[in-house]
């Protein structure tokens, strides 16, 4: 296992360390107090991103737990290219992942997020006078850390930002006759930021389906140091709606 997996599972754990702390320095519930199972269903780019949360009453929410599978586009590059290799069209390529996510209301409307799982990134390209089309598959263990926003009584706006933490575990370069690993072609770390408005619409007592515009976008340059392509200027970014 990469040593910047291992961090990045070691402080998902701690958070979660954390925030069971805060939970005992809490007085106990009311004898009153009751738990329900919350369902989410979000719709995100090309698919659909479904939480289920499991959380007590509103009054005495302490922590909040979610299971979320979701959908969308990204590439590591937009449009034409020009390298020392020649000119490439890239373009958005399809994504999906899931991830748990843990938060922990600061406030009435802020809370704390943490998000640990697996997410899939590349693009698709050719190169320009060629019909090959060529796709690179990135597949990548995600952290994000992050703040959300809530206002409003039954219909609530939400806003997140916050950082990512992405570990590369498995690349491959695929065209129409072969495919072959990729690993060495791109940095097996990156940093980047998540950010993006939503809303939040009740159907029941305790089913909510939340609507989100998400960009994620990659700090670093994807390719590795060396790569033929390393002079193009490649970031990892995702649009999730």
């Amino acid at each position: 296992m990469p040593a910047s997996l291992k961090y990045i599972i070691l402080g998902f754990i701690l958070l979660i360390g954390k925030v069971t702390q805060a939970q005992h320095k809490v007085s106990a519930p009311k004898a009153s107090a009751s738990q329900s199972l919350s369902i989410r269903i979000v719709n995100k780019a090309s698919g659909f991103h479904l939480s289920v949360a499991n959380e007590s009453s509103p009054e005495e929410r302490k922590t909040e737990f979610s299971i979320d599978i979701f959908s969308g586009a990204t590439s590591i590059v937009t449009g034409l290219s020009l390298s020392n290799n020649g000119i490439y069209q890239y373009h958005y390529t399809p994504t999906f992942g899931f991830a748990g996510d843990l938060g922990y209301p600061l406030t009435s409307e802020l809370s704390l997020h943490a998000s640990l799982g697996y997410l899939q990134r590349g693009a698709e390209f050719d190169s320009v006078g060629f019909a090959d089309q060529s796709r690179y598959r990135l597949s990548y263990i995600d952290l994000w850390e992050y703040l959300e926003y809530a206002s409003g009584s039954q219909s609530k706006f939400t806003f997140l930002v916050g950082m990512s933490q992405s570990t590369l575990v498995a690349a491959s370069l695929s065209s129409s006759d072969k495919k072959n690993n990729a690993m060495d072609d791109f940095k097996k770390f990156d940093v980047g930021l998540v950010a993006g408005p939503g809303i939040l619409l009740p159907t029941t007592q305790d089913n909510k389906i939340r609507l989100r515009f998400i960009f994620s976008y990659g700090f670093r340059d994807a390719f590795a140091e060396g790569h033929f392509n390393d002079d193009i200027k490649a970031h990892n970014h995702a649009i999730l709606i």
